[in-house]
């Protein structure tokens, strides 16, 4: 296994040459992409770096109950397939949240099915691994298609290619209430990616407003009060018990640092702190 990241906002900012030879300089073996630029993916490899994951647009679209907007998504799904393997990538990240965050989850399901076997056999014929992460979408609704192990059995069911897969983060997880070695314990031949991140639990804000989120306060960023997202080693997952589970099961891939830590976000130096805080933790377990 290796240790990556995906660029946070503000390191965002500086130019991608500067940044991946910083993230060589500090030790990290690979970097995740926002698309598939050619000239960007030779900046990462000259940089020394592995290339992670890419960003696969058009998923939100895929779960309309439009056809025509489905037919849309089918298409920019597959044009961006088609560029990350011209791009000489072979791995494509996603989340699958409809763009009405109303939207039943069941539905969504049912519509994912119609629309995504085409995005899918279009990654089989490119050699393109598609990475499902299971962020689960905005309150209220929380409408995110992909995140509890009862959706995953649902849609490896109906697709079953090797081709799709999970872009496995604990730190979801945690959150919602799923166990992340359990989930491993069914699913781990199904990771083709995975995230460092944590999720941290407040028991004095679950007292005084329980899982509802602060009526008054305003919760910290990358959080809802009674709970937000840390750097790997400052929450609830047992970081060395998930990369044995990983290992045990065959996973030689990349652990990508996704830096959601109000104490770093926000500057290019506070972010470069929490991305090296978090490669020191996993460093001792990968």
């Amino acid at each position: 296994m290796r240790i990556g990241l995906r660029i946070p906002g503000a390191c965002g900012k500086e130019p991608l040459e500067d940044f991946a030879r910083w993230c060589r300089e500090d030790g990290f073996d690979a970097l995740d992409l926002g698309r598939a630029d050619k000239e960007r993916i030779n900046m990462v490899r000259a940089a020394g770096l592995e290339l992670g994951t890419i960003d696969l647009p058009g998923t939100g679209k895929l779960l309309s109950p439009d056809a025509g907007v489905r037919a849309e998504g089918i298409r920019e799904a597959s044009e961006a397939i088609y560029a990350i393997a011209d791009a000489g990538g072979n791995k494509a990240f996603c989340v699958f949240v409809p763009q009405d965050s109303a939207q039943k989850r069941r539905d969504s399901f049912a519509h994912w099915k119609q629309a995504f076997p085409e995005v899918v056999a279009e990654a089989e014929k490119h050699g393109v691994r598609i990475a499902m992460e299971g962020w689960p979408g905005g309150g209220p609704h929380y409408p995110a298609l992909g995140v509890t192990p009862e959706t995953w059995r649902a849609m490896f069911a109906a697709v079953p290619s090797p081709a799709f897969g999970l872009n496995y983060d604990p730190s979801h997880l945690v959150r919602v209430g799923v166990d992340p070695l359990r989930a491993l314990d069914e699913f781990a031949d199904r990771v083709i990616h995975a995230h460092g991140k944590d999720t941290a639990f407040d028991p004095e804000a679950a007292y005084l407003y329980g899982n509802l989120g602060p009526t008054f306060a305003r919760p910290v960023s990358f959080g809802e009060g009674w709970w937000r997202y840390t750097v790997p080693g400052e929450g609830s997952v047992n970081w060395a018990a998930v990369c044995g589970r990983l290992q045990q099961a065959g996973f030689d891939g990349i652990i990508s640092i996704e830096l959601e830590d109000f104490r770093y976000n926000g500057s290019v130096d506070g972010e470069k702190k929490g991305l090296r805080r978090s490669r020191e933790h996993l460093s001792q377990v990968v």
